[in-house]
């Protein structure tokens, strides 16, 4: 089985559905398209270097989309891009932003690969820090992984304090979402997703 994960930036996807990846990682093979290096957010280099660690640690084959920070705009050669990698990847399920979101990078790719995936069967929306509205219907219980989803965002070292809020971690911030999703779906720690398209005859062996 073939999965392939989208976002705006290093470390957004870890945060929203990094669980459930790691959860999915020993029966699937896993694909990443990461659209920026996140440059505004950090040093390019370093959150380059932190992006292929967490790649490495999912065994997930990465492709970098080329494009600038907070410059991600919705048009045709977005969509082809993502196209392309669809072809390469042939995914079976795929993962990517919340249409709803303040930062335009995430709206932008959002719209884009609702385009994309026209003829996809299984698309899943995840949240992230700055999504809006995000009223999740599906979940996956993260318990046994909770450990390494925060691995994963440790990775992300340039970005553990880059939260924006005084005295908050993404540690912390994603701890927090885990528990508050997990008491939605009454279990511990969950990740929640919103399905663009969700196959019920869709077999996954976690």
């Amino acid at each position: 089985m073939n999965i392939l994960v989208i976002g705006a930036h290093p470390d957004d996807f870890e945060f929203g559905c990094g669980g459930t990846l790691i959860k999915m990682s020993k029966n699937a093979k896993l694909f990443a398209l990461i659209m920026t290096k996140g440059e505004i957010g950090g040093d390019a280099n370093v959150r380059y270097k932190e992006q292929i660690e967490v790649c490495k640690y999912l065994k997930a084959k990465l492709f970098w989309g080329g494009y600038k920070d907070t410059k991600i705009e919705l048009n045709k050669s977005l969509i082809d891009k993502i196209e392309k990698i669809i072809h390469k990847t042939k995914p079976d399920l795929i993962f990517t932003h919340y249409p709803k979101d303040t930062h335009q990078d995430h709206r932008n790719l959002s719209e884009a690969t609702i385009t994309a995936t026209r003829y996809i069967r299984n698309v899943l929306f995840y949240e992230t820090p700055s999504s809006i509205d995000f009223s999740p219907t599906v979940f996956m219980d993260i318990g046994d992984v909770i450990e390494e989803k925060l691995y994963l965002l440790k990775l992300h070292a340039s970005q553990v304090n880059a939260t924006r809020v005084k005295g908050l971690s993404i540690i912390e911030a994603a701890t927090s979402t885990a528990i508050f999703r997990g008491y939605q779906n009454r279990v511990k720690y969950a990740e929640g997703f919103v399905p663009l398209r969700l196959s019920l005859d869709f077999k996954f062996k976690l």
